[in-house]
């Protein structure tokens, strides 16, 4: 009976205490009680807007200077006329002009404009020397537009670590400021500075250099800057120019990785900006040049030289001397070679600019023809090309026709190689055009080793790459197919 007492009386107490509970939680809030929170410890709040002038100085720096101005911008508007307007910004006036961050400027005019206190340490110090404030290691003056003028002192890093002592003019108090603060106060030239290069659109690059020690030139234009339009083929809409003696196209696929990468190059620290001997830093001779153009005619040029054991790379901009580093890691996707990112075909030959094949090797010869006659539409519709198809004079059908062309085409070379080709051609495709100023092209198949032929184009016997030597089996393996397809339905 005790036990079950005990066990009611228990009860009892539990739902006593989960009714106190919903009552207090039900119970309105009084909106009127006082905010114990303690109030922040102001130590300088000025209108941003009203900032004028920055002076700076301390261990890193004798005197930075930083102003406000205003400057004219010109954008092009959506009707393609040329529209200017109004920027303000901030320009370094001390120790000399340099194209700042202005969101790194802006972080520091926030010690001016919003600068709370940790804590008061002392209301009247009659030792400053205790807080390294009799010879403070950093004073920041912000002047306003109406002459105003408001200087901040830095001192010592206090014994937690995480705060500095600081001083306003004119206020005797000693504060405790949080270390971001005293890093904006500590900064030097560099830091303020705008470490971004030049911007290129990678999508609609419209050329490309690369030169340098050890390396062949690499040069990339867009099909509408080829000397001869008659090289552009296939779907690229970028060739190289150098360093083949024929123009290839370039397999995006395997350059727009490069090009991201180059896309996010930045300056990771300022050497020098007025250097008297560039040889020192290895850009009298630089071993690498790159250059990036985009549609829009921005420009990225620049010059790299030597390297240092931590991992970086002196480098310039074309249009200046200033010395930059840079990560060596960023640039190192440019370690490449041109065939990397070039296409492979031997020898891409668009069809609709095809009258004739001849194809000889291995014992035979076949010719592949195709006619085409315009039918005249009716008045207010366009005419319509209708195109047969020939193989060795006998009419074939359109779809074994051209997927067998495919295979033709679809010559591949496997590995570059610059030589003297020998002997005699193993296997030969003439191609007969219908347009363009060279009306007839080849690619011929000479003996090379056991593996490879070598590859030469229109008689040429200087060949530049080799051909895996299965791939001509294979050829002749989609001929056969294509012979047997008139009886033999796939």
């Amino acid at each position: 009976m005790r036990r079950k007492r005990s066990l009611i009386i228990l009860l009892a107490v539990l739902v006593l205490l989960a009714g106190t509970y919903a009552f207090l939680a039900s119970r309105p809030q009084d909106t009127n009680e006082p905010d114990k929170s303690e109030p922040a410890i102001e130590i300088s709040k000025l209108d941003r807007s009203k900032i004028k002038r920055i002076t700076l100085k301390n261990s890193k720096i004798d005197e930075l200077v930083f102003e406000l101005e205003t400057r004219v911008v010109e954008e092009e508007g959506e009707d393609g006329e040329k529209e200017t307007s109004e920027e303000t910004v901030w320009v370094s006036k001390k120790p000399y002009p340099v194209e700042l961050a202005q969101s790194t400027v802006s972080d520091l005019i926030s010690s001016f404009s919003s600068l709370n206190a940790e804590m008061i340490v002392e209301e009247n110090s009659e030792d400053l020397a205790k807080y390294g404030l009799d010879k403070p290691s950093a004073t920041a003056t912000a002047e306003l537009d109406d002459g105003t003028k408001v200087t901040l002192f830095l001192g010592n890093k206090t014994a937690e670590g995480s705060t500095f002592y600081l001083m306003k003019d004119g206020d005797t108090k000693v504060y405790t400021v949080r270390s971001a603060y005293a890093q904006r106060l500590n900064s030097s030239l560099s830091d303020f500075r705008d470490k971004s290069l030049a911007e290129i659109d990678i999508t609609n690059l419209n050329y490309m250099l690369l030169t340098g020690e050890g390396r062949r030139d690499l040069e990339i234009v867009t099909t509408d800057n080829l000397p001869n339009k008659e090289d552009a083929y296939g779907y690229s809409t970028l060739f190289m120019t150098k360093p083949f003696k024929r123009v290839r196209a370039v397999d995006m696929t395997k350059l727009n990785p490069i090009l991201e990468q180059m896309a996010v190059l930045s300056i990771k620290d300022f050497v020098d900006d007025h250097p008297t001997d560039l040889a020192k830093y290895g850009l009298d001779n630089p071993k690498l040049h790159l250059v990036l153009k985009d549609a829009n005619d921005s420009t990225l040029d620049l010059y790299f030289g030597n390297s240092l054991e931590d991992g970086t790379i002196y480098f310039k901009t074309g249009d200046s001397d200033a010395v930059y580093l840079m990560d060596e890691s960023a640039i190192a996707s440019l370690d490449f070679q041109p065939m990397d990112i070039s296409d492979k075909f031997a020898l891409l030959v668009n069809i609709d600019n095809v009258d004739k094949v001849v194809f000889e090797g291995r014992g035979i010869k076949h010719t592949m023809t195709i006619t085409r006659t315009v039918k005249k539409a009716e008045e207010g519709e366009e005419d319509e090309t209708v195109a047969a198809y020939y193989f060795d004079g006998q009419e074939t059908d359109e779809e074994d026709f051209k997927r067998f062309y495919q295979s033709l085409i679809g010559i591949v070379v496997d590995t570059e190689k610059i030589h003297t080709a020998q002997g005699t051609p193993e296997f030969m495709i003439t191609y007969y055009l219908n347009k363009g100023i060279k009306r007839e092209l080849s690619v011929a198949l000479y003996p090379y080793d056991n593996d490879f032929y070598s590859m030469v184009r229109e008689g040429d016997m200087e060949s530049e790459f080799l051909v895996y030597k299965k791939r001509l089996n294979w050829i002749f393996e989609d001929l056969e197919k294509f012979l047997s397809s008139g009886t033999d339905e796939e």
